[in-house]
């Protein structure tokens, strides 16, 4: 199917400009090229509607993409396709498209998420995103790409460029950033800012750019370059096709989450996106993708996640072990300092970022019929706290280690027995992830370098 993306890439691009010039209100030939480029796709949001024929909507909260609850940043919104959240409406003088993040009750936000996945991609180029933004704390606008090849090899193994991000809290700086695996089977990121000493990104409208060339990408605002990355042999992911996207989350790991000063609804005004092609470009074709090259983390063995499981608890069925995160995602390992069995499982963080590793069960299961979840840990004396997160495919819900008293083993470990009532909500009929922790950190809140060591996992009733 890549292939005959590929193939056809320049036909695609054909129908677009035909497009827009059909349905469109302002004319082609009223819209400025930059010097070098033709126009091949864009979007002027002059319609009054959302065009379905270039934009389709990521729903849910994540998990119908095989993420953790909260897109795998643990965000706190729900993205639907109604006209609350994303809409073609005036701006004063502006025909826009308005993403808007809503409050609807506490702890109950909806957003929108548009991107043209499946409908338009790009490989070389230039995008220009006129765009005025939204702010506040816990707010999270984006204008950012992805691989279309995320549904063969996992993120970031497609590629990320971030365009345009800004954190809610800092409304005159904004972000470009790409994410990919180095050569060294890790998370490879490169960022840099731009400022702005006047109005802020939310009180005027600013042209946020993206030149890409088989050698670098070029992150600007406004004609005016802020952070230039070259593509090094191993960030392949910048040689192949990306879809864009177009959205606002509310609260995750780097935006941080709303308060009291956080007013709704916030919302993100789109002018126009626009994407150009160098004139008389040949582009060299992509590379070809080896998936194990552009998998994050380790090759694990079959089965490990089993060390940390109680010997003879079998109601967890199947189950692997699975490292997430921004650069904080563990290594995983095992060790032979035990409890149960011979062998515990270890999770290795390497500090500095955020990351956790979760279970994840063949199929859902029913553990309604257990009071306690149970586990032996061994962590250092300088780790405080961490987040124990369970997951069903509707819901999720966590708890902090801070709020519960342990029992002391042997070799280092203590037991923890939490009361699955403590996981409010979660409902327990189809509980899909029976484990999970994110985020070590220390007195200061700090993610720091710590070793886990886990055992005797189980469900029980005391």
């Amino acid at each position: 199917m890549k292939e005959i993306l590929r193939i056809f890439l320049p036909a695609i691009f054909a129908i677009a400009v035909y497009s827009c010039s059909d349905n469109d209100t302002e004319p082609i030939d009223q819209i400025e090229t930059p010097d070098g480029y033709v126009l091949v796709w864009n979007d002027e949001f002059n319609d009054g509607q959302i065009d379905l024929t270039k934009w389709t909507f990521e729903t849910g909260d994540g998990t119908d993409f095989g993420l953790p609850s909260g897109w795998g940043n643990n965000e706190l919104q729900i993205y639907t396709t109604n006209d609350v959240n994303a809409r073609v409406d005036q701006d004063g003088d502006v025909s826009a498209l308005i993403i808007n993040a809503v409050k609807n009750g506490e702890n109950d936000y909806t957003s929108a998420k548009l991107t043209t996945n499946g409908l338009f991609s790009m490989r070389f180029g230039r995008i220009d995103v006129r765009a005025k933004l939204p702010k506040g704390q816990g707010i999270w606008p984006a204008i950012w790409t992805l691989g279309d090849n995320l549904d063969v090899v996992d993120w970031p193994g497609s590629g990320e460029i971030d365009i345009m991000e800004m954190l809610g809290h800092e409304p005159t700086k904004i972000y470009g950033t790409i994410h990919y695996v180095d050569g060294d089977n890790r998370k490879g990121e490169s960022q840099g800012y731009y400022e702005v000493s006047g109005p802020d990104f939310s009180e005027t409208y600013h042209v946020f750019s993206l030149e890409w060339t088989p050698e670098t990408l070029t992150f600007m605002v406004n004609d005016v370059k802020y952070h230039e990355v070259a593509i090094e042999d191993d960030m392949k992911e910048f040689l192949r096709s990306h879809y864009l996207i177009l959205n606002v989350a509310v609260g995750g790991y780097w935006p941080g989450y709303p308060d009291e000063s956080t007013t709704f609804p916030q919302s993100m005004h789109v002018d126009y996106v626009r994407v150009f092609e160098k004139e008389g470009f040949n582009p060299p074709l992509p590379p070809v993708l080896n998936i194990e090259e552009e998998t994050l983390g380790q090759n694990l063995e079959p089965g490990i996640a089993q060390h940390a499981i109680k010997e003879g608890f079998e109601d967890l069925g199947n189950i692997e072990v699975i490292s997430f995160g921004g650069g904080g995602e563990p290594i995983i390992d095992t060790s032979d300092n035990a409890v149960d069995g011979d062998l515990s499982l270890v999770f290795d963080f390497p500090g500095g970022a955020w990351g956790g590793a979760y279970f994840e069960m063949e199929q859902p299961r029913n553990l309604s019929n257990y009071s306690h979840l149970v586990f032996a840990l061994n962590k250092p004396e300088n780790i405080v706290d961490a987040e124990v997160k369970l997951e069903s495919p509707s819901t999720n819900a966590a708890v902090f280690l801070i709020n519960y008293e342990s029992t002391e083993l042997y070799n280092g470990f203590v037991e923890y027995a939490i009361p699955l009532s403590d996981f409010s909500g979660l409902d327990l009929i189809q509980l899909r992830i029976p484990f999970a922790i994110w985020n070590p950190v220390d007195a200061n809140g700090d993610f720091i370098a710590a070793t886990f060591l886990i055992d005797n996992l189980h469900f029980a009733n005391r």
